[in-house]
């Protein structure tokens, strides 16, 4: 079986006609939003904690909605009686989970024929910059579905939260980079929140064994480039490490850290940041809280 890439983190077949493409994308955006997809409380929880701490470092509102699907014959008038007293609780369980300093906090329920679409359709609404949405792993799959379908197509940078409950003060960051165009906002994200908590951060670039001086150079100046750009010198280290496996490599070294945070696969599709078997790997296998990030600008479209 042939061995996963991440998005670059691995040469190709020949590697010195490869390139790592450069740091882009930026976590800049003034607007939250979090879907409650789901009723089950811990990746709630998760999600609530992750969007919390990004929008206090950041001075953004935070905007919570609940989802609620209604059969395609029901009058608009009567959406509203399709809210059953669970999705009532968990609203109002979600807004005593904010943070009181927060700027702003807002929120309500979303009616629709279909979640996804009710969802994609708030982003726009809201003018959403960053959408925060639970993995889906271990919920069901249509709730999987439905996150992968969010994730995909919202006018929004996305960060994925894995869903396993324990985001709390991480003490230090894994930061696996590849380059391209979600590697920045992953930089970003986990400077904000290395900011809040102040955790340690490593930046990890994982090359195959015995590789070339070239792609030695390439890979140290990708992980210097991520070094200057988080600019918290005294708590940030850098990190090439050789494997022969890159998803076991990123899933081994997750057991010494609070929190991973990976961008999207840069090669291939954009669904393959969600269906892409190393993303999805890590995310399912690492021993601690996992965030995906994609940066939806337009330039990343084009990846």
């Amino acid at each position: 079986m042939p061995t996963p890439s991440f998005g670059g983190l691995l040469t190709g077949a020949n590697e010195d006609s490869y390139d790592i493409p450069p740091v882009a994308g930026r976590f800049d955006g003034d607007h939250i939003l979090v879907p409650l997809l789901t009723r089950e409380i811990p990746p709630v929880l998760d999600q609530l904690k992750t969007a919390t701490t990004l929008a206090r470092v950041r001075n953004a509102s935070l905007t919570i909605i609940n989802p609620v699907s209604v059969p395609e014959q029901t009058p608009k008038a009567y959406d509203h009686k399709m809210t059953d007293s669970d999705d009532m609780a968990l609203l109002g369980w979600a807004f005593e989970q904010t943070d009181d300093s927060l700027p702003h906090v807002d929120g309500d329920f979303v009616y629709a024929r279909d979640v996804v679409k009710g969802v994609l359709h708030a982003v726009r609404a809201r003018d959403v910059d960053t959408l925060v949405v639970p993995s889906g792993d271990g919920t069901g799959r249509l709730q999987k579905e439905a996150t992968e379908r969010i994730a995909a197509y919202a006018d929004a940078d996305v960060i994925i939260v894995n869903g396993k409950a324990g985001f709390e003060t991480p003490p230090s960051i894994l930061l696996p980079v590849a380059g391209g165009p979600h590697s920045g906002l992953a930089a970003d994200v986990a400077t904000t929140i290395a900011t809040d908590c102040n955790a340690w951060i490593d930046i990890l670039h994982v090359v195959e064994e015995d590789v070339s001086p070239h792609k030695r150079e390439q890979a140290e100046a990708l992980v210097d480039d991520v070094y200057h750009r988080i600019a918290r010198p005294e708590s940030t280290t850098t990190w090439v490490h050789e494997a022969t496996n890159t998803v076991e490599s990123i899933v081994e070294q997750s057991r010494y850290y609070g929190l991973t945070i990976v961008g999207a696969p840069t090669k291939g599709r954009l669904r393959q940041f969600i269906f892409g078997s190393t993303n999805t790997s890590v995310r399912k296998n690492a021993a601690s809280v996992v965030l995906s990030v994609h940066n939806n600008s337009p330039a990343s479209e084009a990846e």
